[in-house]
Formats: C-alpha cells, sequence, structure tokens
C-alpha cells in the first residue's frame, strides 16, 4: 500500500507525535505500539477495547452466578487477616489476647440464653473467628480455607463468597453461644466455623451438578460428631479442644446461605425463560 504524495503520515491520535501504519480493527484509527491492544483478530486500540469490555455480558458459571475473573483474593485477603491477627494479637495484648477477643460463651444451655444481650462485647461474635491458639490449629483451617476458596470464589464471585464465609462465621458463633460449652467455661475461637460453612455450602454445589458429595457429609460427621463423642464419653479425648457447636452453626448457617443464592438462580432463570 503507497501513501498519496502529499499526505501526512498517520499519526496516533492518543499520541499525536507518533507515527503509526498500525490500525484498530474496530474503529480503523492509527494506534502506536503503546495503544495497541492484541484482540482474537488484528488488534483493538485503548479505547475500543475499553467499550468492548463495557459492552460485554458477565460471564456465568455453570451455577448461575457471575464468575470472577483472576486469583482467589477475597480468599488470599481472608487467609491474611487471620496470619495478621495470629501475629499480632500477642504483640498488641500479650499472652492473653486470645481470651480478649474470643467468644466465652455461658457453660449451659439455659446459661446462654443471655446470647441476646451482647452489649458492647458484640465484636467477638465477629472476632472470635479470627482467634487461634496455636500454630496447628491456623495452620489447617487456612489450609481448608485456600482449598475450598479457590474452588468456591471463582463460581460464586467474590462478593458472594464473602457473604457466605460471614454468614458462616456469625451463624457459627451463635451456635456457641445458644448451645453453651457442655459445663465448662472456655474461650472459643477459630475460623474453623466459617470454613465448615464453606464447606457445607460446597456440599450443596455438589449435590446441585449431581456430583458425589459423600466425602463432605464424612467430613462433617466426623468434626461434628467427634467432638460431640469427646464431650460426652469421658476418656474419648482424641476430638477434645474442638468446638462442635461452632463446627455445626457455621455448617447449617452456610447451607442456608448457599439454598439461599440458589432459589435467587433459579428465579432469575425462570423469569428469564418467561420473557422469551
Amino acid at each position: 500500500m503507497t501513501q498519496p504524495a502529499g499526505a501526512s503520515a498517520p499519526t496516533c491520535p492518543r499520541h499525536p507525535d507518533r507515527v503509526s501504519y498500525v490500525r484498530c480493527q474496530r474503529c480503523e484509527r492509527p494506534a502506536c505500539p503503546e495503544c495497541q491492544r492484541p484482540a482474537a483478530v488484528g488488534v483493538l486500540c485503548v479505547d475500543c477495547l475499553k467499550q468492548a469490555q463495557s459492552q460485554a455480558r458477565p460471564m456465568r458459571s455453570r451455577l448461575g452466578f457471575t464468575m470472577s475473573a483472576g486469583p482467589p483474593l477475597a480468599t488470599f485477603v481472608l487467609i491474611g487477616l487471620n496470619v495478621a491477627v495470629f501475629l499480632l494479637g500477642p504483640v498488641l495484648l500479650g499472652d492473653a489476647w486470645p481470651g480478649a477477643w474470643a467468644l466465652w460463651p455461658e457453660a449451659t444451655p439455659i446459661e446462654s440464653a443471655a446470647f441476646i444481650d451482647v452489649g458492647t462485647e458484640w465484636y467477638r461474635w465477629i472476632t472470635a473467628g479470627f482467634v487461634h491458639f496455636g500454630l496447628w490449629h491456623i495452620g489447617m483451617n487456612m489450609l481448608a480455607l485456600w482449598q475450598l476458596g479457590q474452588s468456591l470464589e471463582p463460581a460464586l464471585g467474590r462478593w458472594r463468597f464473602v457473604g457466605l464465609y460471614a454468614g458462616s462465621l456469625l451463624g457459627s458463633s451463635a451456635a456457641v453461644q445458644i448451645i453453651g460449652t457442655g459445663g465448662q467455661l472456655t474461650a472459643v475461637g477459630g475460623a474453623s466455623g466459617a470454613i465448615f460453612g464453606l464447606l457445607a455450602a460446597y456440599g450443596v454445589v455438589l449435590k446441585r451438578l449431581r456430583l458425589p458429595y459423600t466425602s463432605v457429609l464424612v467430613i462433617a460427621a466426623i468434626f461434628i460428631g467427634g467432638p460431640l463423642v469427646s464431650e460426652l464419653i469421658p476418656g474419648f479425648a482424641f476430638f477434645s479442644g474442638l468446638s462442635w457447636q461452632g463446627h455445626l452453626g457455621g455448617a447449617v448457617a452456610g447451607a442456608i446461605i448457599m439454598l439461599a443464592m440458589f432459589r435467587g438462580v433459579d428465579r432469575r432463570e425462570k423469569a428469564t425463560r418467561a420473557a422469551t
């Protein structure tokens, strides 16, 4: 292709001092190397790429939710918060820091009815989910959070995933306060309640997709039933120190939240079919 005599060299609209013979496949304007963006066919300029992205329909997962692109950032943030609290707690409050942020439910269910009056320490319902009592405790919980987060977050979307985690955490705290701790006044904390909410939600997802979910039920039965047996049978201490109340509350809350999310998907799909 030859340039007509006397015609000026094409320049990039965003950078008029740069000559470019490469044109955008969409608007056909010149685009310098800095403004060129590879496309499925040819090259797009920055402006056309932004316009195309704004007009693109959101991608939905097999579950019917808008997917989140890129790495599971919300999972990373939650892991970072748990680790930060574990590292900074002793620095800020000394050795007594777990008790300052953990839950202290009443020993029996009757006494624990006072959970309704959280007083000025309502924050414990949240902070307890970030309190861990040792390296093994936080290590196992963060490993489980990472495994479940990288599966659920992209499929649900970041904000739904965060909502699921937060709701499960609060459900876990509520169950601990309502049920009590089997006659012992003790501090309760850890991310396992929220993680059991994710686990229960994952089980609901597997059932929705008609995939095997027996392994999820087995894990839930072991880590909810095991601590309960340890509490009821003297000498059976293998699961002692684990809060079956928190695990159960988180699992129930997570399953309910996940079912509610699917209910919203079903309603939207039904409305879409009715409109077509």
